[in-house]
């Protein structure tokens, strides 16, 4: 092999793992773009925000409840949870792996909820798994969302 060709070959190579690595950067700031846009969803108590964070046939399995299947689900359960008190919440984005369509992100999710019935307050101290797809635009979007408690409540 020539060195002229052997070059070719090396530059080549460096070249496609820089665009690679420079593209699942780029897909990890909009994840994290979108877990933050999931923050600010809750903490303006906005329903109709989450509908474009969601995939159409989106699951959401919230900690001591049913699965709720389908955007129209999400948004119903949301309006509901709205309803009934308001969020002061931060999410940290500790992990997000990419693979092709697919990635995922695991989240902590920090702060506090106040119920609008009885007026009481309490901490959130919860885990956060995002599965997120890429949709034809290549845009990201929430495929599935899981969340539970630290303590156990």
């Amino acid at each position: 092999m020539s060195k002229r060709i052997l070059s070719f070959l090396i530059v080549f190579v460096m070249f496609m793992t820089a665009a690679q690595i420079a593209a699942a950067q780029s897909d990890e700031v909009a994840i994290k773009k979108l877990i933050a846009n999931w923050e600010k969803v809750l903490n303006a108590g906005d329903a109709d925000g989450g509908k474009d964070l969601v995939m159409p046939d989106g699951v959401f399995m919230p900690h001591g409840s049913p699965a709720h299947v389908g955007a129209k689900a999400h948004h119903a359960f949301q309006d509901t949870l709205f309803s009934r008190g308001s969020f002061d919440v931060k999410f940290d984005p500790v992990e997000v792996v990419v693979h092709d369509e697919w990635a995922f992100a695991r989240a902590e999710v920090t702060g506090t909820w106040k119920s609008k019935v009885s007026g009481t307050s309490g901490k959130i101290d919860n885990k956060s798994l995002f599965i997120l797809r890429r949709t034809n635009a290549g845009t990201w979007k929430t495929a599935r969302l899981m969340w539970n408690s630290n303590s156990g409540q």
